[in-house]
């Protein structure tokens, strides 16, 4: 008997969830909607079924696009759920959501809403398009929410250079089984409030990238954080595993020195092999490698993943 009312109890509860995504949510509370999500995120995360899974997903997309837009939305926190990213700037203007599907092989789909607040306080809400696979050049080209890079963002820098706002992203994404990335966004706000994605701001010697995209195998794991009391963003320099290996980024790992993006007027500019030994006691500076280290694989990245020569 205590079985069946269990049972009994918990379909209940996924049929109000049920209601909750398919009927008008503004007489739905914030707590009920975060309670539905959680349970189709379970879903998302724990069925084999792929078709389970992209329903589940097809539920959360409409759960955040008919809530997001009720007055409240952008002060509830949200911090129950464990299994969507969730980052909010300094300057209260700015919070993002992201998540991600996984697909058989695997490979995923990206998924997220930005949510803005402009003048006069109103919010504008925009949902992004994970469009990975038609980006050529990632490291060049500029983006909105109809075509973005899809990533699971887990930490947002702000910049104000000349009165304009820069929120940096950094961000994770699984690829496939093979490789790992990670991403450097730049998220700006157009005159039309639209998003934009990319900024050319990074500069590599002579080169200048709008994001930057690492790449490397699936089995290791990549340092990528941003260092305040520098105002550097510092990550693993990253190798081949032997140099049959290169270009080849599956075969790519930490090789126990770093790298960094220093922030100088507006631009990140790149400097190589950082002393980490004391980044708490002194600032992080370049310091003497031994030898010469190889040019940075994201200056190499196409629409495949896959290296390209650097023109001349």
């Amino acid at each position: 008997m205590p079985l069946i009312r269990i049972l009994l109890s918990s379909t209940i509860f996924i049929f109000i969830s049920y209601n909750v995504y398919c009927q008008d949510v503004s007489n739905v509370s914030f707590r009920q909607i975060e309670d539905s999500v959680k349970i189709l995120m379970g879903h998302i995360v724990k069925d084999d079924s792929f078709s389970k899974k992209e329903e589940a997903n097809n539920n959360v997309i409409s759960l955040f696009r008919n809530s997001l837009i009720k007055e409240g939305a952008f002060s509830y926190p949200f911090d129950s759920l464990k299994n969507i990213g969730r980052i909010t700037s300094k300057d209260g203007k700015l919070r993002i959501f992201t998540w991600n599907l996984p697909l058989a092989g695997g490979y995923q789909r990206y998924f997220g809403f930005i949510m803005y607040k402009k003048s006069k306080g109103r919010t504008l809400v925009f949902e992004l398009n994970d469009s990975r696979q038609a980006i050529s050049v990632p490291i060049k080209e500029l983006l909105g929410n109809s075509s973005w890079m899809g990533a699971l963002y887990y930490s947002l820098i702000e910049k104000v250079y000349k009165g304009k706002t820069y929120y940096l992203l950094l961000g994770f994404d699984f690829n496939n089984i093979f490789s790992s990335k990670k991403i450097i966004e730049v998220l700006t706000f157009g005159k039309d409030y639209k998003p934009i994605f990319g900024s050319n701001i990074f500069k590599v010697g002579d080169d200048v990238l709008s994001r930057v995209v690492f790449e490397y195998s699936a089995r290791v794991t990549m340092t990528l954080r941003y260092v305040p009391e520098s105002q550097t963003i510092v990550f693993d320099h990253l190798s081949p595993s032997s140099p049959d290996y290169a270009d080849n980024y599956q075969f790519y790992g930490p090789d126990f020195t770093f790298d960094g993006f220093k922030y100088e007027k507006g631009y990140w500019i790149y400097v190589r092999n950082l002393d980490m030994r004391n980044p708490i006691r002194g600032s992080i500076k370049p310091h003497e490698s031994p030898e010469k280290l190889p040019e940075p694989g994201f200056l190499y990245k196409t629409k495949g993943g896959l290296p390209m020569q650097k023109q001349k």
